[in-house]
């Protein structure tokens, strides 16, 4: 993902960025829906994952060869969509495993959930190493990695389906992972996911643009510049389990979304100084706030459903925040960068709008999560 946008605009089709991270999103809006669904009644979860992942290593392969082989953009993306579709519900999947799996799961997930940041670390170092900063062959490597992934998931401990299985022959609510719709009854879980959803519009400009204000302003290896973030999620992953221990999840969440205003900001004021030290502070604010914010949801969501429903309510996160919000954002904030990028200091407000838009987010979920029956807790 980091090496994405240098990847597009070194051959000259950046116009394609916009729709190259909303492929993901789309594919999102269902999938990870259907295939909770699979696992909570008819699939062991850790199988499905494995199966998954092998398949869509493929596409995701063959994507990053049609840019290679310059086939075009719209080849790239039709491998990326299917390669999307597959790959939407892995995180969820993989989270009901190690929920499932661990004896105090508040404490120990994020120690378990600390080796993906580490395992995306060794690959922004590695692209930059490699000087893939713009080239295919770091999808194509990932696509490797992708493999070697399914292969491992079929070591993970048995997690078998958790639903009770209906009579007769179920309904189409529940093949299509529908059931899951029943958590917005709660209010405070209505709160956290419509503020999901709009904390996750500025965060895809993160992931689409900061790469390329880094190489604008002289930073020879952006791809490793990006996994700054990653570092300082591991120092964050490591203090949550005390600070959910000590704490309530609200004001770790209301402590995320205010790193959130603060990252903006300091992109915003890089762009005014033309300084990359600002860039790169803010950069490393993103791991505390992807982690208190994402990660406590998490759990959160695993705290307040039914065992039955657990897969399909991850997977009912990660539609709002990695369908919905990453496509409204993918769309929104590549407009809103055509729109900004060209005015006199373009960095400025394209990042100040966006810090707006993250302090209405933590304005509404401090209101709305607070006045929720349990929104304390």
């Amino acid at each position: 993902m980091p090496s994405l946008p240098n990847v597009l605009h070194a051959r000259g089709i950046e116009w394609v960025l916009p729709y190259a991270f909303a492929v993901g999103p789309l594919a999102a809006l269902f999938s990870p829906l259907i295939f909770g669904s699979m696992a909570d009644y008819r699939f062991s979860a850790q199988k499905l994952a494995g199966t998954l992942s092998l398949v869509g290593a493929g596409f995701l392969g063959m994507a990053f060869v049609a840019l290679q082989m310059n086939w075009g953009p719209w080849a790239y993306l039709g491998f990326q969509s299917l390669n999307a579709l597959i790959a939407a519900p892995m995180w969820a999947l993989l989270s009901t495993v190690t929920l499932a799996s661990v004896d105090g799961a508040q404490k120990k997930f994020p120690l378990f959930r600390v080796w993906g940041t580490v395992g995306w670390i060794m690959a922004g170092l590695m692209v930059s190493f490699l000087d893939w900063d713009s080239s295919p062959r770091a999808g194509m490597a990932a696509a490797g990695v992708r493999v070697l992934f399914g292969l491992v998931c079929f070591m993970m401990p048995e997690t078998k389906p958790q639903g009770k299985p209906e009579q007769g022959k179920p309904g189409w609510r529940k093949y299509f992972g529908l059931d899951a719709l029943v958590l917005f009854k709660d209010p405070a879980l209505r709160v956290f996911l419509l503020t999901s959803v709009c904390f996750a519009v500025p965060l895809a400009a993160f992931y689409m643009y900061a790469p390329i204000q880094l190489k604008e302003l002289g930073d020879g290896h952006p791809t490793a510049s990006m996994a700054l973030g990653q570092v300082t999620e591991i120092g964050a992953m490591l203090m949550l389990a005390g600070l959910l221990a000590k704490g309530r999840l609200r004001w770790v969440l209301i402590a995320a979304l205010s790193l959130g205003v603060a990252r903006y900001g300091l992109f915003a004021y890089s762009g005014w100084t033309g300084s990359l030290p600002w860039l790169w502070l803010g950069i490393a604010l993103h791991g505390p706030c992807y982690t208190f914010y994402f990660v406590t949801g998490q759990m959160l969501v695993d705290r307040r459903v039914a065992p039955g429903m657990r897969s399909q309510a991850q997977a009912l996160l990660g539609t709002m925040v990695g369908g919905i919000g990453g496509l409204l954002g993918s769309l929104l904030c590549g407009w809103y960068y055509g729109v900004t990028i060209d005015l006199v200091n373009g960095w400025v407000f394209f990042w100040g709008g966006l810090m707006v838009a993250v302090f209405g987010c933590a304005v509404y979920f401090i209101n709305g999560y607070g006045r929720a029956p349990n929104g304390g807790a």
